[in-house]
């Protein structure tokens, strides 16, 4: 069976890049004004608004900054913004649709950063589009294509709605593609490409905990990487050595991401930590297994943890007992950009790769999405 490799990670960043305690001040006050539009009566008073938000938000010494690719949140003139348009008659900002269509032009954008009109690169055989936070049909894979005039010659897949493990189903369909061409094509070669703007779904109506958790942790973030026979220069390659997943029972409860007239809505509860924690050992064993590793070379590789939060990345350390330098890139990327769903372990990736570890060092990695949906995979720097 072919080997197959990840390489040529490519990264466009969003729009806008705020700090987050600058950001935590524009929800709070979009928060605040929103309750204004209500009755008297139903309004909750914005002291306390702040000083809830003030509690449960995602501190700034865990992210220190998001990039979003909306312009509103550098403006708090809520009457005229675009997506958080705030008034009597739209209390939680701009419908779906509007929304909607702000994610197909913006992702568009990225699209032509990726590939530019202007420039002749190799063309991909097929393209895998992921994200969870947009969808129009056709959609800005289909249009690239069209612009680029490879309709005749690249496919394309849509990996929709699987929240922020997307990139490793997306791993696993391009894998299987890549080793059932290359029998007639040695030189076939699959996109994958996340876009995700997450900043386009928040209510500024919603004010539970878990909502104001999930309001200052989401990001955007855009990054394509490519999956093929071929290797890169050496140190720059993720081999494909095993990938594995679980549904954790009784846990569809804890997780998801549901359409709903403004936009889309995040649940999160607070006991997923607890609920990976009582798997993620035995998991870890299984995936071990399947990609034949040792227990020295475990001890010696990187995780690439996908940060759902602070205290995911904390968990999974615990119970593997690893030391914190084997999940450098995972709090790093956190730190840095926030939870961008799918794309954000494609960035850890990609962090990993810069920082030039030695050829032959394994790279475990794990994400958490719907379902609970827990999945696993094993690659070597080569």
């Amino acid at each position: 069976m072919a080997e197959v490799f990840l390489n040529r990670f490519h990264i466009v960043k969003p729009k806008n890049c705020i700090s987050q305690s600058d950001l935590l001040s524009w929800i709070i006050s979009s928060h605040q004004y929103a309750e204004s539009q209500l009755k008297p009566i139903d309004q909750i008073d914005s002291h306390l608004i702040e000083k809830l938000f003030r509690r449960y938000s995602v501190n700034p010494s865990q992210i220190s900054q998001r990039y979003l690719e909306c312009d509103d949140i550098i403006s708090k003139n809520f009457q005229e913004n675009v997506i958080y348009r705030i008034n009597s008659d739209q209390k939680s900002g701009s419908d779906i649709t509007n929304r909607a269509h702000f994610f197909s032009h913006r992702a568009m954008s990225a699209f032509r950063q990726f590939y530019p009109l202007n420039e002749n690169k190799e063309r991909p055989d097929h393209i895998i589009h992921v994200t969870c936070t947009g969808y129009i049909s056709p959609s800005a894979a289909q249009k690239m294509v069209v612009l680029k005039e490879w309709g005749h010659s690249t496919d394309i897949t849509h990996a929709y709605h699987m929240g922020c493990y997307a990139s490793m189903p997306a791993v696993r369909i391009a894998q299987g593609l890549v080793i059932s061409e290359s029998v007639q094509n040695s030189n076939y070669g699959v996109d994958i490409v996340h876009t995700e703007m997450c900043g386009l779904h928040m209510n500024p109506l919603a004010q539970t905990p878990e909502q104001m958790i999930v309001q200052t942790l989401f990001a955007d973030g855009h990054i394509k990487y490519s999956a093929s026979t071929k290797k890169e220069k050496p140190g720059k390659n993720l081999k494909i050595l095993a990938q594995l997943e679980k549904i954790i029972p009784d846990s569809e409860q804890d997780m998801s991401w549901i359409s709903t007239p403004w936009g889309m809505e995040m649940n999160l509860s607070r006991d997923v930590p607890s609920k990976i924690k009582m798997v993620i050992e035995d998991f870890s064993k299984k995936l071990c297994s399947k990609a034949k590793l040792n227990l020295n070379e475990l001890e010696n590789s990187i995780f690439a943890i996908h940060p759902g939060g602070p205290k995911i990345i904390d968990s999974v350390q615990e119970i593997l007992t690893l030391k914190e330098q084997q999940i450098t890139e995972s709090r790093k990327i956190l730190f840095e950009r926030g939870n961008m769903s799918s794309a954000t372990l494609p960035h850890v990736w990609s962090e990993i790769l810069d920082h030039e570890y030695s050829v032959g060092t394994k790279v475990i990695s794990f994400a958490f999405g719907p379902g609970l949906t827990l999945f696993g995979s094993v690659f070597e720097i080569c």
